[in-house]
């Protein structure tokens, strides 16, 4: 039977979590922050359901995890020169200003320095840094790539980010479908393991 994980990870992350949407529904646009609390519930909901227990092993999930965040750098590049977060308080006519800097520094630099460094942390199974990779696949993957079709039709016509957004929603189903997996095949491993035990004693 696996032993059941220590708790102090999944509060610590929560708090933090918690602390991150409250910043972001008090300073961004509310319409673009509601789309990043809703990726934090869906991240801290999926690494606690499939890999808090049992943190990624496979070498495979890891490397689709960073060609994702790749492709992430690659998606807000689209983002930053069509002016997404000038079109985004255009689109829904927010009295919030979204300025460029800080979107640079804050969702570009902060937290792609962060995804790099979970894809490091992941590769020895550190629990926390196990968070950022249902972050991406649930929240700036599948969730971000369904909002960018979502935005153009409110706005009539294109909107920046979405002829990227494709990529976004094929690499997180790809990176949802091997954590589910993963997370499956460990389980599998744990039960046969006193199984094992029990026949060669």
């Amino acid at each position: 039977m696996t032993k059941r994980p220590e708790l102090f990870s999944a509060t610590v992350m929560a708090v933090l979590g918690v602390a991150f949407c409250s910043w972001a529904l008090l300073t961004l646009p509310l319409q673009g922050a509601a789309v990043l609390v809703l990726a934090t519930l869906l991240g801290w909901s999926g690494w606690i359901a499939f890999s808090y227990t049992r943190p990624v092993r496979s070498r495979r999930v890891i490397a689709v995890y960073l060609c994702a965040v790749g492709f992430q750098l690659i998606h807000m590049a689209e983002e930053y020169t069509g002016g997404f977060p000038h079109e985004i308080v255009e689109l829904f006519d927010s009295p919030r200003d979204w300025p460029e800097n800080e979107f640079l520094l804050v969702f570009v630099f902060g937290f792609g320095a962060l995804y790099f460094f979970a894809g490091a942390g992941a590769l020895y199974r550190i629990r926390v840094a196990n968070f950022f990779l249902w972050w991406y696949a649930l929240g700036a993957g599948l969730l971000n790539g369904i909002a960018h079709f979502v935005f153009p039709l409110i706005a009539g016509g294109y909107f920046p980010g979405l002829y990227t957004a494709t990529g976004h929603l094929l690499m997180s189903g790809l990176l949802i479908y091997l954590l589910v997996r993963e997370s499956r095949d460990l389980k599998a491993a744990d039960q046969r393991e006193p199984a094992l035990a029990a026949a060669s004693g």
